[in-house]
């Protein structure tokens, strides 16, 4: 389970990592993951959800056999479900904020609902396991970066006051994501309580 966990992660990290380099048409700074999938190699995108959302899925059900945290155990589950509808459901193009499409909806609940889940999931598991510094620092960062990321994100859809590093926020509470259920997936613990 920890090898199928780690590499949809590797591949999920790749996968919108090249899409970054790839595709010139945006900036990735000022433009979310998602709305890559509007661009040249735009399928990088929903290749990358959807290996983070299988890597998610072998995750929580290696946490289920742990048997510890049956919330924490089913946010995980939501962190899944959410990561793969959102690789179904296309994002807009930049910029329609204010006329969002079906699809658009769809993946923007599915996301914000998988993004939520995920920390709070992330705080309940690390607390029910044995105390381990590394995956502490870790939900500290994931929090942290879902903080940053929920204050960028609401400025670019309503006040607009802020420079547009939405893309760079969302970039980093990914990153925090994806390194806590590396960890995660690594030092899980082995016994059923």
């Amino acid at each position: 389970m920890k090898k199928m966990v780690l590499t949809g992660i590797a591949v999920g990290a790749a996968a919108f990592a090249i899409s970054d380099v790839v595709n010139r048409e945006m900036s990735p700074v000022g433009e979310t993951v998602s709305r890559f999938v509007n661009t040249g190699a735009g399928w990088l995108v929903p290749l990358g959800l959807v290996a983070i959302g299988l890597a998610a899925a072998a995750l929580t059900v290696a946490v289920a056999r742990t048997g510890t945290s049956r919330a924490g155990t089913w946010l995980l589950g939501i962190w899944a479900a959410g990561v793969l509808v959102a690789a179904v459901f296309p994002a807009d193009p930049p910029g329609q904020w204010d006329n969002p499409s079906i699809s658009e909806t769809v993946h923007g609940f599915s996301a914000w609902a998988a993004f939520l889940a995920f920390m709070i999931a992330a705080v309940l598991l690390t607390r029910a396991w044995p105390r381990d510094a590394l995956l502490t620092g870790a939900t500290v960062v994931v929090v942290a970066g879902m903080m940053l990321f929920v204050v960028t994100l609401v400025d670019v859809m309503v006040a607009r006051s802020l420079p547009p590093v939405v893309g760079l926020t969302e970039r980093v509470a990914i990153a925090a994501d994806l390194a806590w259920m590396a960890l995660a997936a690594v030092r899980l613990p082995r016994t059923r309580r």
